[in-house]
């Protein structure tokens, strides 16, 4: 093994949304001599703070200046506008670098699978998410806000973010960035009633307590549920009773008072109806949605071990929108696994490894990525910390091998004549962003193509 005078590790990091940062930031602590290279597809850093966080939750995204000061550390470079697969491939990676981390998070939707699901107006949770972020690979996506009514299949807080879009006064929305051309077609909205539906009930429902609250304060909307989806079975009760479980109990004080809003219909407000033990069936529909048939089910079987039983008896709802939010995929590279159902990078304790189930010595995996979409932005913190701890276990692999890491990468990219971007690159446009929203009243006015961002440099 080489000295610690003469051995620099090189380390390459494919994605730059908070795992990819808080990977370099563990690597940087971690009083090894490293040369950390954060490689990103888009022009702009950030992942899920940029384009995942809703647009008006804007004290959540301030999470971007730590991740600021990570980027300007000495020993980290960012390349944005560079993708992995196409502009340089993973061999070429595994050849100039020690190791390589994926910390490219889940960018997919999953599907229901289900009749009609290709129906003009039925949308899976990420592309609308996408759209309404400013994300310059949704921007050609299409959504008709001219139907009263729009149902939205989860119960997570990302379908509570789509809810608060739909249901958002315009001005409201101006006051979010938004881009300006999601808020034009937005200002064209006509939706009344919005329907948010779960495949199980109120104390399984995943939404996090501050959404769920948040939902309630909203102008000129009434949040009701139906009374009978709280009177809770034996299992449900005792799930609910458990000492752990605080995030059910806090829920379903919540879910309480949204009873005392059932039988209130008032022209002037817009409804939300909060539903559970519907299962979809079937979207319906002449090449455009018209219709979503549910079945309503029941749970049975212990506490924590309950399962959905269909009842036969099926619910139709009329809508002429609708989202999915059921789940993620995470990214797929060519010569990687992704375990089923979640799609997430096949891994044994953040080690990658191959269709054998053997370790792929070198690459690692972070973040949603690696365990699935859970948890807040903060524990992909804990997440990245345990994957370092992973790759210094196997330094002594790594050490007697030479990397050109960076330097050998700047080489392969200037003679392919391929235009990344900087950090400085990055600010310059993050600037006439900010420059820009200030003008209109928002935070910023992103810019919705990599062609407008690029220009800027």
């Amino acid at each position: 093994m080489k000295s610690a005078n003469n051995f620099t590790f090189q380390v390459a990091i494919v994605g730059s949304g908070p795992s990819g940062f808080y990977v370099a930031e563990a690597l940087v602590n971690s009083g090894i001599s490293t040369e950390i290279t954060i490689l990103e597809r888009l022009p702009c850093p950030y992942g899920l703070v940029r384009y995942g966080v809703a647009p008006d939750h804007q004290k959540l995204k301030s999470v971007s200046h730590t991740l600021d000061a990570i980027a300007e550390h000495p020993s980290v470079t960012f390349l944005g506008n560079l993708e992995v697969g196409k502009d340089i491939q993973i061999s070429e990676l595994m050849e100039l670098y020690h190791v390589v981390v994926f910390t490219t998070g889940m960018p997919g939707s999953s599907l229901l699978g289900i009749n009609g699901e290709n129906l003009i107006g039925v949308h899976p949770s990420s592309t609308f998410v996408g759209w309404y972020n400013g994300h310059p690979d949704y921007q050609t996506q299409s959504f008709d806000f001219g139907h009263d009514t729009a149902i939205i299949i989860g119960h997570g807080n990302v379908a509570i973010d789509i809810c608060r879009v739909l249901t958002k006064s315009i001005d409201e929305l101006r006051k979010s960035d938004i881009p300006d051309s999601a808020l034009e077609v937005l200002s064209e909205n006509k939706i009344k009633n919005v329907h948010l539906i779960g495949r199980r009930g109120p104390v399984q429902a995943k939404f996090t307590t501050k959404e769920l609250h948040e939902l309630g304060k909203l102008e000129n909307c009434n949040v009701s549920i139906n009374p009978k989806f709280l009177k809770l079975g034996t299992a449900c009760q005792q799930e609910l009773d458990e000492i752990s479980n605080q995030l059910a109990r806090k829920n379903h004080v919540i879910f309480q008072t949204y009873i005392n809003n059932f039988k209130e219909k008032n022209a002037d407000k817009k409804q939300i109806a909060i539903d559970f033990m519907l299962k979809p069936k079937a979207f319906k529909g002449d090449k455009k949605l018209q219709s979503i048939i549910f079945e309503e089910s029941h749970l049975e079987g212990t506490a924590f071990k309950q399962i959905s039983v269909l009842s036969n008896r099926l619910l139709e709802i009329s809508c002429g929108l609708a989202f999915t939010s059921v789940g993620l995929k995470g990214a797929k590279f060519d010569g990687l696994f992704n375990d089923s159902p979640k799609e997430t990078l096949s891994n044994v304790n953040s080690r990658l490894v191959n269709d054998h189930g053997d370790i792929i010595y070198g690459m690692y995996a972070a973040g949603w990525v690696k365990r699935g979409p859970n948890g807040v932005i903060g524990t992909n913190r804990e997440c990245a910390q345990d994957t370092v701890d992973r790759i210094l276990e196997d330094l002594t692999i790594f050490a007697d091998h030479s990397a050109l890491g960076r330097n050998g990468l700047m080489s392969i990219l200037k003679v392919r004549n391929i235009q990344y971007v900087t950090f400085d690159d990055w600010k310059i446009i993050d600037a006439i962003e900010i420059e820009k929203g200030q003008k209109l009243g928002k935070p910023r006015e992103k810019f919705t193509s990599v062609s407008g961002m690029l220009a800027c440099i």
